[in-house]
This record gives C-alpha cells, structure tokens and sequence, in this order.
C-alpha cells in the first residue's frame, strides 16, 4: 500500500475505527457492522448531532453496569424486575468527578440486592477504566418491584 492509500477497517468487536473529516467536529466510529457518531455541542463548536464523547462514555458507564447487574443477578438467583442507571460528570474541563444514580426494583431482600450491586460494580469494565483520580459516587435506589395487575 502506498503512503497516500487510506485503509479501510471495519473493526470489530472491542476495534472500533473512528474516522472525522478536517472541516467538523463530528466523528463516525464504527465496528464491523455497527456505526455511530460523535460530535460536540454547538457551544464547543461543534453541531450538535451527536453525543459528545463523555456523554457516550457515561452512556456506556450505565450500561455496562445493568449488564453487569442482570449477569449477576441471574447467576445469584435475585430477580430483578427493572433497572435504570444515570450518571454525570463535572460539566466543564477534564472529568474529575462522576455520579451514578442506581434504581433497582426488586422484591428480593434488600441485603441480597446490594450484595449484587457491589459485585456487578466490581464486574463493570467500564466502571474499571475509571481512573483513581476520579471522584465516583454510586447512589442506589431500592424500590418494591409492582405485582402483576396494579
């Protein structure tokens, strides 16, 4: 291949290939045959089409810690009904700070279900590229999970 030749990766899985043109912000990532975009908010100069990439890393902070949690779940024989996670970060700058709101509805006893947080924490791979420097908080919500008919 010569010097002026550009390759043309697809990825793969855990290989995403990012690719932006010199004129935007906007960056299309993509791995094999899935694709997304990135880009900043107007305010950063960017267009706003896409999320920015913390947004996205926050996004997959969440979830990669439901999957975790449904995994671990099954594997203890804790039902859980439904899950939902949020996160943010410190708004401007380098991310110094992230927080994790956690809601759980379950009608297992509480002890068991946080028991399967602490350890789907442990699992998330995402959760463990954070780096020591950051401030993580995960603030969890345990709530009865609706019977069937109400």
């Amino acid at each position: 291949m010569s010097t002026r030749e550009t390759p043309q990766f697809t990825g793969g899985f855990r290989h995403p290939i990012a690719t932006t043109t010199r004129d935007s912000f906007a960056v299309r990532v993509q791995a094999d045959q899935l694709s997304w975009t990135l880009d900043e908010p107007e305010a950063m100069g960017g267009r706003g089409t896409a999320p920015d990439p913390v947004t996205s890393f926050l996004g997959a902070l969440c979830g990669c810690l439901l999957i975790s949690l449904q995994i671990t779940a099954r594997a203890r024989q804790v039902p859980i009904t439904s899950a939902s996670a949020s996160a943010k970060a410190n708004e401007k700058g380098f991310v110094k700070t992230v927080e994790v709101d956690l809601t759980i509805h379950s009608n297992a006893p509480e002890e068991k279900v946080r028991v399967v947080v602490e350890r789907a924490e442990r699992g998330c791979y995402i959760r463990g590229l954070l780096k020591d420097s950051i401030e993580y908080h995960l603030n969890l919500t345990i709530a009865a999970a609706e019977k069937p008919g109400i």
